[in-house]
Parts: structure tokens; C-alpha cells; sequence
């Protein structure tokens, strides 16, 4: 008796460690990617061999996974009955007390020890676990081979219309950005770095018309301007593209590159705009700024034109403005340091009119209802509420926040002070 129980108890162990085994294989060899595998291959060549071959057929490594924790459990589950039984007999306890008492200490070491432990130690070293279960995994893969195929063709027949998406991501583009917000919080991420993060995540899904220098800011010259006046132009500006206009600013024919104008430095009266004049690109306010870019690069250009629906022009944008939506503020010698948004206290803001809507949401954590998208800035916003043109000092309250304008520029809204209400 002695020696059979100690042989089921052996046997019982071993199914137990086999049952930790598979869980943990599921977990550690579905998490590889190309580059752990690399990793894994600079070590060892034969087993990447073996691991590249598993998880070639996902469903496959799945379904014998499946098999063998299911052996292993219900195995050792029968083992744990007759021992249970065993027990009860020799010791004169009830047989019902004794099979609900292995019941339970039965599912505890299943859980906590076949389960839940060896997945996180999956998780936490998938390389490490998937090199010890890698060649004994294949091999029973081999032996559950018959039973494989049969389970395998059953699943194809259940459910030929789901496929495995090879190319499927593990995190969306928002648990991207929420994590780099729970990495700034944790401090593992850099300020720079969460701002990189959160830039090339809303980068795809942003449009021109929400970054573009609107209309009304553009510096363009008519196509019949003298030479040094032109100059001068560009130097006030300090811009070294200027686009070039026919009649007004929805006439545009053109754009001068600063760089072009030099050879005209010596002898001015014999410049002539035509020689100069380049090429411009029109795009819509519906671009968007991942397509803007890649046609930027194709067509070697650094600026362009954006036009409303009516063929009139809405704002430019260069291309200093779309790589700014990614890395942040680009400044150069010309550009003022004035802050766009400066916070004077916790509950206290002073902002500039252009600021975006998306940007103030973030910032106040608020959701401003705009309606069918009437305007993308804390100056349009402002307009819309107050539906005449505002004087400096206008005021009202919205989303838990005071609005006051207290700057006004050629009937534009240039600063805004936000308070939180108490």
C-alpha cells in the first residue's frame, strides 16, 4: 500500500508540473516577437529552430496545449480521488468529507501553482520559459499528433469564417497613448518622451486645417512688388518662403524662396518675379498630415496652400508645421518665445486665441461640444458662445471654467485668461 501510495503521489506531482508547464507555454511562446526570437537564436540555434516551428501554427500549438493541460488536469484529478478515497478508508473518515476536502485543496494548488504562477513568470520571462518547454512541447506535439489533426479539422469546420490575423497589434493606438500617460506618472518616461508618444499617436488622425497658419496671419507679396521692398519683407517676416498672389490672397500663383532672390542683390532693377517664382502645392483642409508629409517628401517641397471647399484659400501650412504635430515646438532665431499657454496657478491660465480645441480639452479636462466642427479654436469657441464679434473683457462661464478675453486684434482674439470656478 505504502509503495502505491507513493507512487500515485509521485504520479500526481509530475501531472501537476506538466499541467504548470502547458499554462505557462501558452503564455510565454504566443508573447515572442521577431526580435525575442533573435535573441533566443543568438544563443541558441536549434531551439529558435524548434520555438519558430511552434508558433508557426498557432492553432495548432493552441489545441495541443489545450490537450495536454486537460490530460494533465483530469489525470490528476482522478489520481487525487483515489487517494482521497484511500484515505478516508484507512483513516475511518467520511468518504464525502474526505473527496470535498480534495476538492478544494485540489483547485487551490491547480490555480495558484498550475495556473496564475506560472503564467506571470511566463509573462515576466517568456524567452527564459519558452527555451525549457520549447523541445519537450514539440515532442508532445508529435505524440498528440492524430488527436491534433482530428481536433484541428473539427475547429476548421466551426469556424471557417474566423482567421487568424497574422498581422494583428497588441495594443491599439489609445493604449499606446495610455500607457505613455501612466509612464509619465510612474516616471519611467521623460516628459519629451511622452510628448513624442502622444504626438505620432493623434498624428495619423490629424487634419491640415487644425494646425495650418490661418488666413488671416498669412505674409503673402503681389506678384508686381519691387525688388527691395520684397526684401525688406522677407526680412521683417523672417520667413525664407513667400507666396505670391495675383489679385488677393485666393489668386495664388506661386512661391518666392529667399535664397533666390540673391543673385539680384547687385543689380535689383533687373529682377524679375517670373524667374523666380516656384511651384506651390494646394491641398485641402481635409488632408491629412501623414499624407501631407509623405507628399511634402515626394515632391520635395517645404510648403503649401491649404483651400476650403470653395477653392479659396484657408491657411498654409509648412512643413516645419506638420513635424512640430510630432516632435513639439520647432523655434529658430525669428520666433518669439512667448508661450501660447502659460500657467500662472493650479486653477489659472492665460492662453492665445489659436490655441485648439483638442489641446484645451486636454489641458482642462473638459469636453467641449463643438457643433457640426463650427470652429477648432479657443478664439472660434469664444465666438460661437458670444455670436458677435467680443470686446476685451467679454466674460463667461462654461464646463466648470471662466472664459475672459483680454486681448483683441484686428477683430481676432488674441489672449483668453481661464479660471477654474470654486
Amino acid at each position: 500500500m505504502d509503495i502505491d501510495w507513493l507512487f500515485r503521489t509521485i504520479l500526481l506531482v509530475i501531472l501537476l508540473i506538466l499541467s504548470a508547464l502547458f499554462s505557462s507555454s501558452e503564455v510565454a511562446l504566443l508573447s515572442l516577437d521577431d526580435k525575442k526570437i533573435e535573441e533566443i537564436n543568438r544563443s541558441s540555434k536549434n531551439l529558435a529552430k524548434y520555438i519558430s516551428e511552434l508558433i508557426s501554427a498557432p492553432q495548432k500549438l493552441l489545441i495541443t496545449i489545450l490537450i495536454g493541460n486537460t490530460i494533465s488536469n483530469v489525470g490528476a484529478s482522478i489520481i487525487a480521488v483515489t487517494l482521497a478515497l484511500d484515505i478516508a478508508k484507512v483513516n475511518g473518515f467520511s468518504v464525502d468529507y474526505s473527496l470535498i476536502t480534495q476538492i478544494i485543496i485540489l483547485t487551490i494548488i491547480v490555480i495558484i501553482f498550475c495556473e496564475v504562477t506560472p503564467k506571470v513568470w511566463a509573462n515576466k520571462h517568456p524567452v527564459y520559459i519558452s527555451k525549457i518547454i520549447s523541445i519537450p512541447l514539440y515532442l508532445i506535439g508529435i505524440v498528440l499528433s492524430p488527436i491534433t489533426k482530428i481536433l484541428t479539422f473539427l475547429m476548421k469546420i466551426l469556424t471557417t469564417n474566423v482567421k487568424y490575423d497574422k498581422a494583428r497589434t497588441a495594443l491599439s493606438t489609445s493604449d499606446i497613448a495610455d500607457l505613455a500617460d501612466i509612464g509619465i506618472e510612474k516616471g519611467t518616461l521623460e516628459e519629451e518622451e511622452h510628448e513624442l508618444i502622444h504626438g505620432l499617436v493623434s498624428f495619423k488622425s490629424t487634419f491640415a486645417r487644425e494646425v495650418m497658419t490661418p488666413r488671416v496671419d498669412i505674409i503673402a507679396v503681389p506678384k508686381d512688388i519691387p525688388y527691395n521692398e520684397l526684401i525688406e519683407i522677407i526680412k521683417s517676416s523672417g520667413h525664407s518662403r513667400i507666396p505670391v498672389y495675383v489679385n488677393d490672397l485666393d489668386s495664388i500663383i506661386g512661391v518666392i524662396h529667399a535664397k533666390d532672390l540673391l543673385q539680384f542683390l547687385g543689380s535689383p532693377n533687373t529682377f524679375d518675379i517670373k524667374k523666380v517664382i516656384r511651384d506651390c502645392l494646394f491641398v485641402p483642409e481635409t488632408k491629412l498630415l501623414s499624407t501631407l508629409l509623405k507628399e511634402f517628401q515626394e515632391k520635395n517641397m517645404h510648403l503649401s496652400l491649404v483651400v476650403d471647399e470653395y477653392g479659396g484659400t484657408a491657411g498654409l501650412i509648412s512643413l516645419e508645421d506638420v513635424l512640430e504635430e510630432i516632435v513639439g515646438e520647432i523655434r529658430d532665431e525669428y520666433d518669439t518665445e512667448e508661450d501660447e499657454i502659460v500657467k500662472i496657478n493650479e486653477n489659472k491660465f492665460v492662453m492665445f486665441g489659436k490655441v485648439s480645441i483638442s489641446e484645451l480639452e486636454e489641458i482642462l479636462n473638459i469636453n467641449i461640444e463643438v457643433p457640426n466642427e463650427d470652429f477648432e479654436t479657443l478664439g472660434g469657441f469664444i465666438f460661437s458662445h458670444a455670436g458677435t464679434i467680443p470686446e476685451v473683457g467679454y466674460k463667461f462661464e462654461k464646463y466648470g471654467y471662466s472664459f475672459k478675453v483680454i486681448g483683441l486684434e484686428n477683430n481676432r482674439i488674441s489672449k483668453v485668461e481661464i479660471e477654474k470656478l470654486k
